[in-house]
Order: C-alpha cells, then structure tokens, then sequence
C-alpha cells in the first residue's frame, strides 16, 4: 500500500538520511527504532512533506510521487491518505477537543460541518474521551491531549497514520493509556508507522521492526527475530543497552 524508496535528506552540509526505503502493506504496523538522532523523525516527516526530501519516491495506493519534486498539490493528495500524531499534540490551546477534531475535516476535506461534527465525536468516543469533546486543551492531561491528537487522525479515516513518538512528551502513568488505544487500532487492522522508544509495543504490536542509527537502515525484520536474533553487531549494542535484562545471551 505504502512503497518508500531511497529518501535522502541534508541539513546544511550533514547528511541527516542515507537512501532509506520502507514497504507497508494494509494492516501492518511497522515500528521504527534507534537511538536520538538517528534520522526516524525526519523520515517519517519526509513521508507526510512536513520535511522535503533532497531524494527518493513515495508510492502509495500504486500513485507515485517524487518527493524532491513534489508539487503542492501532489502533497495534499498525499496528505488525504495520511494522517500525523505529533510528538507534543498540536493541539489548538483556543478550540475544545471536538473542535480540534473536527477542524480539519471542515476546513481541509470541505465536509459538512454537521457530518464532520459527527465523524468527531465517534473518533473521541474511541479513544475514550467522550464525557471531555468539550474540554479545552489546558483542561486536559498530557495523555488525554495526545489522545484527542490519535482521534484527530482517526477521524480522518487515513490510509495510514504516521506516529512520531507519542508518548516521549508524557509522564510514565499516562503513557499507557495512549499505547491502549494504539494497540486496538491495531487489532482492527489500521496501519501504522510509529517511530517510538517503547519496546514492549514493539515486541507485542508491531508485525515489521525497523532499526535506524546515523540516517541509514540498520536491520530490519519481525519482531521475534528483530528482539531475540539481531544479525548486527549495531542492533545488539543497541538492545543491550535498551534491554539489558533480555539480551545477556548476546
């Protein structure tokens, strides 16, 4: 569904990604690891035109797209088809949470502000906000912020969400609420690329593990491979550090 190939990026003279390239079918959830720095939120923002690739392709649904030479209006066809959950929400501080829900269905999609008020409540209901659609941002918590974020693109019906790192902005004991409600929209079968630190979501969740480090793939597989035979020496270090207590046989 989703075919990514070769994406270069520079900032000034350093070389931020190095032909990376990623293939999603429908229903996968593909998580991108690696330590800071390594080039995953770029790349998953070079997929979304938050960030123009220098390089590379973007196929999705068999339309295919340049990325260095993307016109305006290719990108907003991409953008139909993907939705973003930012790492600090983006929410609008001056809108409710139906309100920031439903924004962009009107403005950006042009639906019926009735129909898209409907859409936005039954993206907050999944996520389990219901009883706050009229809560201002500042009146809630970080994870019930980030969840309004998930049920913004939720409603957007996406071909595919794109996460990049949700829950590293929240406290320890909010974070497993927004993992929750990832993990349903998994077992209903939405895709998703989720560039994250948590491993027990990558171990559990994900079907594909991909392992970035310096703009480049590392390694790549399923996650029983991935967290229990990693083939590079790189990877190992990396989960000996992140897991040590799972990976003193390495």
């Amino acid at each position: 569904m989703l075919k990514v190939k070769n994406i270069r990026k520079h900032f000034y003279q350093q070389e931020i990604l190095n032909n990376v390239s990623l293939n999603v079918n429908k229903g996968d959830v593909v998580v991108i690891l690696g330590p800071s720095g390594s080039g995953k939120t770029t790349f998953l923002r070079c997929l979304n035109g938050l960030e123009r690739a220098d390089a590379g392709t973007l196929e999705i649904n068999q339309q295919e797209f340049d990325l260095a030479k993307i016109k305006n209006k290719e990108m907003l066809q991409i953008r139909r088809k993907t939705a973003f959950v930012f790492q600090h929400y983006n929410l609008f501080a001056n809108k409710t949470a139906l309100e920031n829900v439903s924004e962009g269905l009107i403005i950006a999609r042009k639906i019926p502000k009735q129909e898209a008020l409907k859409l936005s409540k039954a993206a907050i209901e999944k996520v389990g906000l219901g009883a706050y659609e009229d809560y201002y941002p500042h009146e809630l918590s970080g994870g019930q912020q980030q969840r309004i974020g998930i049920a913004r693109a939720i409603a957007l019906k996406p071909e595919v969400i794109l996460f990049d790192e949700p829950t590293s902005a929240l406290d320890p004991e909010l974070i497993g609420d927004v993992l929750q409600v990832m993990r349903q929209l998994a077992e209903e079968g939405v895709t998703m690329v989720v560039v994250t630190h948590e491993m027990s979501f990558a171990r559990d969740v994900a079907n594909h593990v991909m392992f970035m480090d310096q703009g480049q793939i590392v390694e790549e597989g399923s996650p029983s491979e991935f967290f229990t035979q990693p083939k590079e020496e790189r990877t190992r270090r990396f989960l000996q550090r992140i897991l040590p207590e799972a990976t003193s046989e390495f």
